[in-house]
C-alpha cells in the first residue's frame, strides 16, 4: 500500500511540474493554479504513504511472538535521516502547492493606458 501511494504522488507532483513549468513559460494563471492543486494532492499521497510506511514498520514490530519479531537487543530502531528527508520533502511539497496556487490571484492585472472604447465614437486604441 505504500508503494502504492508513493506512485501515485511521484506521478503527481511530475505531472504537476510539467503543467506548473508550462504555465510559467506561456503566463498561463490557470495552468500556474492546477500545478499548485496537482502539487497539494500529490503531497496528500505523500502524507498517507509515510503514515502507512511507519504504521507497518510498528505492526511488523508488535508482533507475537515477540522472540520471532522483534529486533534483537543490540539493534536499535529508529527512523533516521531518510525519514526526516522524506518529511521535510513533503513540507517543500505542501509549501509549493500553496505558493502556486496563490501564484494567479496575487500577479498584478495589466493596465492599459487607453480608455475603454465605446462603440459609438469609432476610436480604437
Amino acid at each position: 500500500m505504500t508503494a502504492g501511494f508513493m506512485g501515485m504522488a511521484v506521478a503527481i507532483i511530475l505531472f504537476g511540474w510539467i503543467i506548473g513549468v508550462l504555465g510559467c513559460c506561456w503566463d498561463r494563471g490557470l495552468m500556474q493554479y492546477v500545478a499548485g492543486l496537482l502539487f497539494l494532492m500529490g503531497g496528500t499521497f505523500c502524507i498517507i504513504s509515510l503514515c502507512t510506511c511507519v504504521a507497518g514498520i510498528n505492526f511488523e514490530l508488535s508482533r507475537y511472538p515477540r522472540y520471532l519479531y522483534v529486533l534483537p537487543d543490540d539493534i536499535s530502531h529508529g527512523y533516521g535521516w531518510s525519514m526526516f528527508c522524506a518529511w521535510g520533502g513533503l513540507g517543500l511539497t505542501l509549501i509549493s502547492g500553496f505558493f502556486c496556487t496563490l501564484a494567479p490571484s496575487v500577479q498584478p492585472v495589466p493596465r492599459t493606458n487607453c480608455p475603454k472604447t465605446r462603440p459609438e465614437n469609432g476610436t480604437v486604441c
